[in-house]
């Protein structure tokens, strides 16, 4: 009896020794990523990407319109009895003639925006997953530097957009300390950063005001 009694004691300790050793902390990573001088880089590069796509889309969509209103025209005066029947005819062959460019330039600048939307995808994807593996890597060494045995992620969520981890000691969060350590040094490049890509952002918004594209009939 008083060997198992010692038996659970030993236990016991060792359970404690172990918990005793453990330093937890709890990290927003999502925070950390948008707030890395690195992908506000990334994000810049990202918007002149998708202005140069957007830019020869919208130039592409132009040309299809003012094609499109001259079919319309022709085909206009195809039917006008004004017109005499050479006019009439001649204009009936370039409907037709049109038409087949019109669905060639429809079926270019659909595979235009299809195959563009998917490479601008592709591109940030590529490039979030690099700067997730760079902050990884960093996170990791800021936990073997202090010590910590577990950095838990609080923001996931899950597919009905419930937090994984719902309460926890707020007070051993670390989002900011690492905020600080990878803009470390690069303070001037994360606000220029910041500053272009609003910038950037703000003038696309207005242009695209401003424009008068018209949608595929």
């Amino acid at each position: 009896m008083k060997c198992k009694f010692l038996l659970v004691l030993l236990i016991n300790a060792c359970v404690l020794s172990v918990q005793g050793a453990d330093k937890v902390a709890y990290l927003n990573m999502e925070k950390v990523f948008e707030g890395y001088y690195k992908t506000l880089q990334e994000n810049y590069q990202f918007e002149l990407q998708k202005i140069d796509f957007e830019d020869r889309l919208a130039l592409m969509q132009d040309e299809f319109q003012n094609s499109f209103k001259e079919a319309q025209k022709a085909d206009s005066d195809s039917k006008n009895e004004l017109l005499s029947q050479s006019a009439r005819d001649d204009s009936k062959r370039k409907v037709s003639m049109m038409m087949d460019r019109l669905q060639a330039k429809r079926e270019e600048l659909v595979k235009y925006r299809q195959e563009g939307y998917q490479k601008l995808q592709s591109t940030r994807g590529v490039a979030e997953e690099g700067l997730i593996l760079d902050l990884t890597a960093q996170v990791k060494q800021f936990a073997q530097d202090k010590g910590y045995t577990h950095i838990y992620e609080v923001s996931g969520r899950s597919l009905n957009r419930v937090p994984f981890l719902m309460v926890y000691p707020e007070n051993l969060e670390i989002t900011e300390d690492i905020i600080l350590l990878i803009n470390r040094g690069h303070e001037k490049e994360l606000q220029e950063s910041k500053e272009k890509t609003e910038a950037l952002k703000k003038k696309n918004a207005e242009t695209r005001k401003n424009s008068s594209n018209v949608p595929l009939p």
